[in-house]
């Protein structure tokens, strides 16, 4: 059946708003699911109670509802035409005739549901006579027709089937669940504005970012299945049906007068937001071709982001007006070199008084009809999208619109500060969104009898034992408190060849030497503190010559360190004067691909201060770099190891570029590199472009050499028995095609290169993701359950309520959050050959986000798939694009972009390049492939990454 799915159809859910199961998406393309079940619950740790921010569903209709294809006009008409005919008073009273005056459900689109079984409808609607308006001057009568025609029952019973395990998914199941999460959506649809799964509406939670954007706070809702039992004593029951309800942030176009937006929009190049500066950056720019003409200069390209925006005209005689216009464009023509404007723009004009026509500029339009001598009169004017042009000064943007473009740097810093909130204001914002919601009032939900239980579901919870995390000749014991000190502390595994040959680069001044000297010093010592082994305490220091670009740097820093110890360079250090990442990954691609070496950067900042905390933090990725080991998890109490027999752990990410950016998807996978997974190599490779699934190609160049490596010096000649493979990131309805495709591939791959013998290994495949909104909130002041802030505390585990009806899937809250509220991961099982019993692999996955080679602290995901996510971003540096075509992704790739207009270009230079337009160049390798063999496998099975 594996081979079948790869050119299955595409499935047909398409109402991307429900939470539903991995099966749904399975059974809307023809097949069964076969997940796996869940195994049994956890019964270790301390048995605590939580609340999750789900509310359950008491109630839904248990007859039938009737479904029906909705067509209007010609089935192409646009979303507010299809709005204005459905809600216009003709349609509204015909339908509500037919069911005795009981509500429709509509999506909005081409589907409706109701409680009575309707025959096939055809009627016309006058949108002119029903407005109560005659037709506009020289254009035919606003009429549409409309058709309703039956097109399916939803048999509701068929939910409590599935959550009773009588039947398997099927699409009666999906169709009961569409209607009722469009139940669920339609009223506060009708009184808010709505995004996506979100609703907001105008109030004291919104704050602006800048003087262009909003932000506001909303609230989330979302359907979704879950166990059906209650998991606490006393608490409402449990139907299996429950919404998951969490804050929204969203950020808005702040009202203001047009110019005012426009201006502030455009204030890249007039930092002080001049009204002269903006109307000269308005102006048509010349083409850098001779004898092109004129083209639109970058600031009035950036007008284009106001395309869409509804405002109301504010001129006298319109103050009461309350019609809403639409901006088309902003008026433009290359051939006037000022800039069309209301002085120069004309328009036929039949004056009332001479009855004659004649041609009037909009300027002397208003002045004469409303009185209004403009005052920016040299800005290009608004084109509506019904044909009319006002004045940017007379025109007001409207409240509560979406802003849908990148924010700059200092929006996005606003944006965190205003959307983190510690667990008691996120209660408390969720609990203001419930009342918003109003269920209890909400007349489609009593006509079809939906109730929703108005208080937060609470759910038993485990307290998973932290363990003790184990370094050379000392442990830590972290406690509940989810953070434990490095000072006094030897690396469990120093560097295994002591550091002889080493230098240090100091990038464009950053530091003088007498200040890179002194940090070597106390850097040195703290190595040494750790167990790091040093040979060499006096490594070459070079100095970036002016005019010298990274790649020379690096070359003459490599020659000088590799004359001081004739010996080729273990590692070089970099002292980089600020966060360019351009200047990063251009030094991290010089070493790592043309000459094979590992390195580190150091920030100046910290180098002048040369705090022992700073230097420790570094030792622990110079220490992993170098082959050494940071800790790992002591043996549980009574001793039991977390792999009873020979296994590897892989994990696996898929990162995609910034929409724009010419660069490919980025798969990487991880290998453990030691018998108890603390040590990870990586390999990364481009993955097409916006591809999820890791490709065979790509399978069997990276996955295959790591193995081997595992086998030559972990297996003794022998391959794993077991494999854990923790994948990132995918959603529900990619968890099959993780099976059948990723998993599929790697077994192939086994067995085509080691035998038949591969065929033994028993896989258990977990799907991991932080993108949901479950969270868990332990009563404030509970020590059992949570910390000072309210916050879960680390090993937190919940298997009910929230999760799955009976597949394998729990939630993890492994660490302590510094800011904000805890995420807890959601853990997925989708194959388990090896049959681990529950409490086993959840203890592995929760005491292993303490052994994270780079921290003191339990880290939130599972460590294979955090070194994926490193590995994945980091490796964009290794693309094989020259240094000239600049950055081709992140803050500095769009400045170019932005300022790529100014002379008439329309891309950065990168936008245009090979791997842009058709198949993704590979990277480049690791190490230059001429180099000793045994040099490129050290490299290649190090955490270059980390």
């Amino acid at each position: 059946m594996g081979a079948m799915l790869n050119n299955r159809p595409q499935s047909e859910i398409t109402n991307t708003r429900m939470e539903v199961p991995a099966a749904a998406y399975y059974a809307a393309d023809g097949f069964a699911s076969n997940l796996p079940n869940r195994p049994g619950l956890n019964n270790q740790g301390k048995a605590i109670n939580i609340k999750v921010n789900q509310y359950k569903v008491l109630s839904w209709p248990q007859k039938d509802v009737y479904q029906f294809d909705v067509l209007i006009g010609n089935g192409a008409e646009k979303r507010g035409k299809n709005l204005a005919v459905w809600k216009s008073k003709t349609v509204q009273d015909k339908i509500r005739s037919f069911t005795e005056g009981m509500p429709w459900l509509w999506d909005g689109n081409k589907i409706a549901w109701t409680s009575f079984n309707v025959t096939e409808q055809r009627f016309m609607v006058d949108l002119d006579k029903d407005r109560g308006r005659l037709p506009q001057p020289g254009r035919e009568p606003d009429v549409c027709k409309i058709v309703i025609r039956p097109s399916t029952v939803i048999r509701m019973a068929v939910l409590d089937a599935y959550l009773s395990k009588q039947m398997p998914w099927d699409n009666s199941i999906l169709g009961a669940i569409n209607f009722l999460d469009h139940a669920m959506r339609m009223w506060p649809s009708d009184q808010y504005t709505s995004i996506k799964r979100s609703f907001f509406t105008r109030g004291e939670t919104r704050t602006s970012l800048d003087n262009l954007i909003e932000a506001m706070k909303g609230v989330y809702t979302s359907i979704r299945l879950c166990n059906k039992i209650s998991s606490v004593p006393g608490g409402p029951v449990a139907t299996g049906l429950a919404l998951n309800v969490d804050v929204a942030n969203g950020t808005f176009w702040a009202p203001q007068d047009v110019q005012q937006a426009a201006r502030n929009l455009c204030k890249e190049r007039n930092r002080n937001l001049d009204y002269k500066i903006f109307a000269q950056l308005l102006k048509p720019v010349k083409m850098k071709t001779a004898g092109v003409g004129m083209t639109m200069s970058e600031d009035f390209k950036t007008l284009r982001k106001m395309h869409k925006l509804r405002f109301h005209v504010k001129h006298r005689g319109k103050e009461t007006d309350n019609k809403e216009y639409v901006i088309k464009n902003f008026t433009f023509n290359n051939t006037i070199p000022e800039g069309v404007h209301a002085k120069n723009h004309f328009f036929k004009y039949h004056d009332p008084k001479t009855g004659k026509d004649t041609d009037k500029s909009v300027y002397d339009y208003f002045r004469e009809r409303y009185g209004v001598n403009l005052q920016y009169w040299n800005f290009p004017l608004i084109e509506t999208s019904r044909g009319g042009v006002f004045p940017m000064e007379c025109c007001q943007i409207l409240p509560n619109q979406r802003y849908m473009f990148k924010l700059s740097p200092d929006q996005t810093s606003n944006m965190i500060k205003f959307a983190v909130t510690r667990p008691k204001q996120r209660v408390e914002s969720i609990e203001r969104g419930v009342a918003l919601l109003k269920w209890s009032q909400d007349p489609y939900l009593n006509h079809f009898n939906v109730k929703v239980d108005t208080k937060m579901t609470e759910t038993a919870a485990r307290l998973l034992a932290p363990p003790e995390v184990a370094y050379s000749g000392s442990k830590a014991t972290p406690g509940i408190s989810g953070r434990w000190d490095l000072r006094g502390k030897k690396f469990l595994a120093g560097n295994p060849d002591p550091l002889k040959s080493w230098g240090v680069c100091i990038i464009q001044g950053a530091v003088t030497k007498a200040e890179l000297q002194k940090f070597l010093q106390v850097f040195i010592q703290t190595y040494q503190g750790h167990g790091g082994r040093v040979n060499n305490k006096t490594p070459a220091i070079y100095e970036q010559q002016r005019g010298e670009n990274e790649a020379q740097a690096v070359l003459a820093t490599r020659v000088a360190a590799g004359n001081q110890a004739n010996a080729a360079p273990q590692i070089l250090l970099y002292i980089l004067p600020g966060r360019d990442s351009f200047i990063y990954e251009r030094l991290k691609k010089n070493n790592e691909c043309r000459f094979g070496i590992v390195s580190q950067m150091l920030n100046c900042g910290h180098v002048k201060k040369a705090q022992p905390q700073y230097c420790s933090n570094v030792c622990m990725k110079l220490n992993a770099k170098l082959g050494g080991t940071t800790c790992k998890v002591a043996d549980a109490k009574p001793p039991k190891p977390f792999f009873p027999r020979p296994t590897m752990v892989i994990g696996a990410d898929v990162s995609h570029a910034t929409p724009g950016s010419p660069q490919a998807s980025m798969a990487a996978i991880t290998v453990s590199m030691d018998a108890i997974a603390a040590r990870f190599a990586a390999a990364v490779q481009t993955n097409g472009h916006r591809i999820e699934m890791i490709t065979p190609h790509n399978i069997k160049g990276m996955l295959i050499p790591l193995v081997q490596q595992w086998a030559a010096k972990i297996g003794r000649g022998n391959l794993p028995q077991h494999i854990y493979y923790f994948r990132d990131g995918v959603s529900e309805g990619q968890y099959q095609h993780v099976l059948d495709q990723e998993v599929k591939h790697m077994k192939e791959a086994l067995v085509e290169t080691f035998g038949e013998g591969a065929k033994s290994i028993r896989w258990t495949v977990t799907v991991c993701t932080k993108r949901h909104h479950i969270r868990f909130f332990p009563k404030a002041g509970d020590n059992a359950a949570a910390d000072k802030n309210a916050n879960p505390l680390p090993g937190t585990l919940v298997e009910h309520d929230v999760t799955h009806p009976f597949e394998y899937d729990f939630y993890l809250c492994a660490h302590t959050a510094i800011q904000g509220t805890a995420r807890p991961v959601h853990y997925h099982v989708i194959k388990d050959e090896a049959n681990v019993p529950v409490n086993d692999f959840q203890r592995m996955v929760y005491q292993m986000s303490y052994q994270y080679a780079r921290s003191t602290t339990p880290i939130s995901i599972f460590p294979a798939i955090y070194y994926a996510h490193l590995a994945a971003n980091r490796a964009r540096a290794h693309e094989n694009v020259a240094a000239s075509e600049g950055a081709r992704g992140g803050q500095k790739y769009e400045e170019a972009r932005q300022d790529a207009g100014r002379d008439g270009a329309s891309a950065p230079k990168s936008q245009t390049s090979s791997s842009a337009l058709g198949e993704a160049l590979p990277l480049l390798p690791l190490g230059n492939p001429e180099s000793n063999p045994a040099d490129l496998a050290k490299i290649r099975t190090s955490m270059w990454y980390i």
